[in-house]
């Protein structure tokens, strides 16, 4: 049986440094290559901070040089550059919400940091990247949501079609820059304009609800004839911020709180909503659209396995209740600035901050988002709460 395997990539803006370090802990380190990495793979699925990553490996950079986009500071504000208009610094002070960055100078970024690459096409970018098992280019996939049409935007490198499953066009119109340019701008409290090429506009992948794409990879690769029992999925998301219980009024700093509505809040929390991935439903929905676990290996629960941080306190093995602990190396002060951290995390310390809980969470300090969990105990109910473990079933269904 020939498996067909997928790369998802979720968005998360810088956050997605901790998506670069978990390949180099499964493939072998910072010195391997884009196209080392994706030739594991039959489609490589991204949005948004995930597609800056994807146009790394695409541009065949090392893991390391990829890594050093979202470490080196330069590299950061060159994305993030701020708006220079007044009515937007304006509406930041009346709302406490609003558009920060330029979105033009946002992809004039991407051309520097991509290089040549950049300026291909998506047939073109992966036409030299064959996947092992079929030798045929990697399929790429890249979200987005289209600005005037009001509906998903998929970016493609080759046709999803067949009989009785609709049409998917391969992406002429646009280069690899332009594509993740188009992923990767979230509106109301981070960009200033949709992305415009062409007669298009587009913003982020998450407004159509694929901050996540898994499951959108998912349907593609079954549009595109794979069955669903050979379909293998490694999901790797930017962090989920969660705390335990249901939320209470006047809550202790480890357990979720009950906040007070308020239209400046309420704005801010829906702009926040908008980039956010629903713990475990993309997931979940990707488990179910490839057959759930029959035939899976021994003690492998689901064909789709998630890697991805839980920001979350971590619970004392054995002990039913848990004994909810702030996670090793951290202090209340500095776990809580973390939850705060949302995805345009620019000045070093936060970034250092980032990348030092993702080595945690790799080291097995820190909780996984698995594919499924309760959402008051944190328990993982399809998949694995460990990242070692999530790493033995992805080896497990692919017979690495």
């Amino acid at each position: 049986m020939a498996t067909y395997k997928i790369l998802s990539l979720d968005g998360g803006g810088v956050w997605a440094l901790v998506q670069v370090k978990a390949l180099m802990a499964i493939y072998g380190g910072e010195t391997v290559t884009g196209h080392q990495v994706l030739s594991n793979f039959d489609m490589a699925a991204a949005n948004s901070g995930g597609s800056i990553v994807l146009g790394g490996l695409v541009a065949n950079k090392t893991l390391g040089e990829i890594l050093a986009l979202f470490m080196d500071e330069k590299n950061r504000r060159s994305i993030f550059q701020p708006t220079k208009s007044v009515l937007d610094t304006l509406i930041r002070w009346a709302l406490k919400t609003g558009p920060k960055y330029d979105t033009a100078a946002k992809l004039v970024a991407f051309n520097t940091l991509l290089g040549p690459t950049g300026a291909l096409t998506l047939p073109q970018a992966a036409a030299p990247i064959p996947a092992k098992g079929s030798g045929k280019p990697v399929h790429l996939l890249i979200m987005g949501f289209d600005f005037d049409r009001q509906l998903a935007a998929f970016f493609r490198s080759a046709e999803a079609s067949r009989p009785g499953w609709g049409a998917g066009s391969a992406t002429t119109a646009c280069t690899l820059a332009e594509a993740i340019h188009a992923s990767s701008t979230p509106p109301v409290a981070y960009f200033d304009a949709p992305t415009a090429f062409g007669k298009n506009r587009y913003w982020d992948g998450a407004i159509a609800a694929y901050n996540n794409p898994v499951n959108a990879a998912v349907a593609e690769a079954l549009v595109m004839g794979a069955a669903p029992g050979d379909i293998r999925a490694l999901t790797i998301g930017t962090g989920t911020k969660r705390l335990h219980g249901p939320p209470v009024d006047n809550a202790p700093p480890l357990q979720m709180s009950r906040e007070k509505t308020s239209l400046t809040h309420d704005l801010g929390e829906l702009s926040g909503a908008l980039t956010d991935d629903p713990p475990d439903v993309a997931s979940f929905m990707a488990h179910v659209l490839s057959g759930g676990p029959p035939k899976t290996p021994a003690g492998v629960q689901s064909r789709i396995v998630r890697m991805s941080p839980m920001i979350s306190p971590d619970r004392t093995n054995g002990v039913d209740p848990p004994d909810w602990r702030i996670p090793t190396g951290f202090t209340t002060d500095s776990f809580t600035h973390l939850t705060n951290l949302a995805l345009d995390a620019l000045d070093q310390p936060d970034v250092d901050l980032i990348a030092s809980y993702g080595d945690l969470w790799i080291q097995d300090g820190a909780l996984n988002h698995p594919v499924r969990m309760n959402a008051d105990s944190l328990k993982a109910e399809i998949g694995r709460d460990r990242f070692s473990a999530a790493r033995a079933d992805w080896n497990a269904l692919t017979g690495d």
